[in-house]
């Protein structure tokens, strides 16, 4: 993958421009994830209970009225985010460090800074690296820092008078072996609606199955990344109930797609530390993560 510096429009002005939003930690949005990971909070701990370890992602959720919405159901570019022309998007990854926890009510400030803009050509055309670093603050304490990797890619040629291109969901597969401990997940239609409330996400891959097939090419709704992740913190955390997570970083690698069934699964990976996948029914990992605990 090589450096493209035939890129119409030098964004490099850019870099170092940030923007800081306020909210408060979410009780509805804490009660949600909860239901969607069937992780039931108890009423009476409701005040006092410190959100999911990746419950940052359902905080500062897009604000864009519905006359600011891309054709992709993003916000358009050229506001916060440079104005690149590649229409397609991906959450790639996030290296994430905790500092302290948050807690239902706080109030927070997410300071979020565009570190890097990377521009290159693939395989597959013409895509592009931005990097945001977001500094997440609790009642005026530094609590998370996210540095959040997406990348935007060339649109793909599908024909609109072609049969669609949907495939059926692939077969399960088997547990995987090797690993400590490993659990199925089975995202489907109402799994992805609901995270996409949850996060306020209106990327239609996620729940127009017509465009999703037409105009990205995908051969069905594609899983979050974020509930992937998702998936895997709530995987470690059943088998290390007594964990304080440090750090969790991931790359996505490969699509997961709605009706297929998952493994997320764990091992030690050296003191205080673990390795984690997200295994496809192939037997592929589509997800790869690295977390600390202490």
């Amino acid at each position: 993958m090589a450096e493209h510096p035939a890129f119409e429009q030098d964004f490099g002005h850019w870099i170092g421009r940030s923007e800081t939003l306020h909210d408060i930690a979410s009780r509805s949005a804490a009660i949600g994830l909860a239901a969607v990971l069937e992780r039931p909070i108890a009423p009476a701990a409701m005040d006092t209970t410190r959100v999911f370890p990746l419950g940052h992602w359902l905080q500062f959720t897009p604000t864009a009225p519905m006359s600011e919405l891309g054709d992709d159901g993003h916000p358009e570019l050229g506001g916060f985010m440079p104005p690149l022309d590649l229409p397609r998007r991906m959450w790639a990854g996030s290296r994430i460090d905790y500092h302290s926890p948050i807690v239902i009510g706080q109030h927070l400030e997410r300071l979020s800074t565009i570190e890097s803009i990377t521009p290159k050509i693939g395989s597959s055309g013409r895509l592009c690296f931005v990097v945001l670093h977001h500094e997440i603050s609790a009642d005026g304490e530094l609590a998370v820092t996210d540095r959040q990797t997406i990348v935007y890619r060339d649109a793909v040629n599908v024909d609109p008078t072609s049969p669609s291109p949907r495939r059926p969901p692939r077969p399960d597969g088997p547990v995987p072996a090797g690993w400590d401990w490993s659990l199925a997940r089975h995202p489907i239609e109402t799994t992805l609606f609901r995270y996409s409330a949850l996060t306020f996400n209106t990327h239609r891959i996620h729940y127009d199955l017509p465009y999703t097939t037409g105009v990205e090419g995908y051969p069905g709704l594609v899983v979050h990344g974020p509930l992937l992740a998702t998936y895997l913190m709530d995987g470690f955390l059943r088998a290390h109930p007594d964990a304080e997570v440090a750090s969790f970083e991931f790359t996505a690698r490969s699509p997961i797609f709605c009706g297929e069934q998952i493994h997320v699964a764990g091992r030690a990976n050296g003191e205080n530390a673990e390795e984690l996948a997200v295994i496809a029914p192939d037997g592929t990992a589509a997800l790869t993560a690295r977390l600390t605990y202490r």
